[in-house]
């Protein structure tokens, strides 16, 4: 008796094992793990093994600093698919984890298509008004020029810059906020002193001129005679330009993605 209940519980135990352990796999197959994709997928192969092993180390640095998720994806070809329609469906699908937002560079190498998009959290921190245009200046020499290592250090970076100032000063990163008021003051000083100096040298070579005593010493009397006065109307040119239909916004990326693109 005393055996059958032991083989009983046995068997109880070994069902149990196997359900742990079979079950929870079959359940959870599906489910993504939140780094499944990494920060650097270069399907055009434009980056060499060291490339891309110093390029990674350095966006994990930025990731860990800030909480973001920050992509480089490079791909032969979009396959009809718009650039910023693929980009954000890029950065709502797999870079959306970050915890201060996402975002992504993406490359389309038959095209010559380049676009950043921006999540809607990154958004707010790298702005489409001042912050992207900013942004893509730091890495698009590079970029067209064929350097693309150096072009995708230069977008991270920027990045990293750019989000350092917005966690620092509670503001989104703005060009023209760090212009200096003092470099402002000496420029006008210095100009208004070019002014001056000018001035004077084109003065002192006027030494043979004289003022007039009054104003009709300036007037040449009779140098000109007018016969006929009328106005003669010519033509008139009228152009028309056709008004542009609003594009839908669910062929051509998502509305609360932001960024920006071009050709390189």
């Amino acid at each position: 008796m005393i055996r059958k209940k032991l083989l009983v519980w046995l068997l109880v135990l070994l069902v149990v094992v196997i359900g742990w352990t079979v079950f929870p796999a079959a359940g959870f197959a599906n489910v993504p793990q939140t780094d499944a994709v990494p920060s650097v997928v270069d399907s055009a192969g434009l980056l060499t093994d060291q490339q891309k092993k110093t390029l990674l180390a350095r966006i994990q640095e930025v990731e860990q600093e800030h909480g973001v998720r920050i992509g480089i994806v490079t791909m032969k070809s979009l396959k009809g698919k718009e650039p910023k329609a693929a980009a954000d469906e890029i950065v709502l699908r797999d870079y959306a984890n970050g915890t201060h937002g996402g975002m992504v560079l993406l490359l389309a190498m038959s095209s010559r298509d380049w676009y950043v998009s921006t999540d809607s959290h990154m958004r707010k921190i790298i702005t489409d008004e001042e912050g992207f245009p900013y942004l893509s200046d730091q890495f698009l020499p590079d970029l067209k020029d064929g350097n693309y290592a150096d072009a995708f250090m230069a977008y991270v970076n920027t990045a990293d810059m750019m989000l350092t100032y917005y966690e620092t000063e509670g503001e989104p990163y703005d060009p023209i906020v760090e212009f200096s008021l003092l470099s402002l003051v000496i420029a006008i000083c210095l100009a208004g002193l070019i002014a001056a100096l000018a001035w004077s040298i084109l003065m002192g070579q006027l030494n043979n001129v004289q003022p007039a005593v009054s104003a009709d010493d300036y007037l040449q009397r009779d140098s000109i005679q007018l016969d006929e006065s009328k106005d003669t109307f010519l033509y008139m040119n009228v152009t028309r330009v056709k008004k542009a239909k609003k594009r839908d916004s669910s062929s051509s990326g998502s509305s609360s993605c932001g960024g920006g693109g071009g050709k390189f």
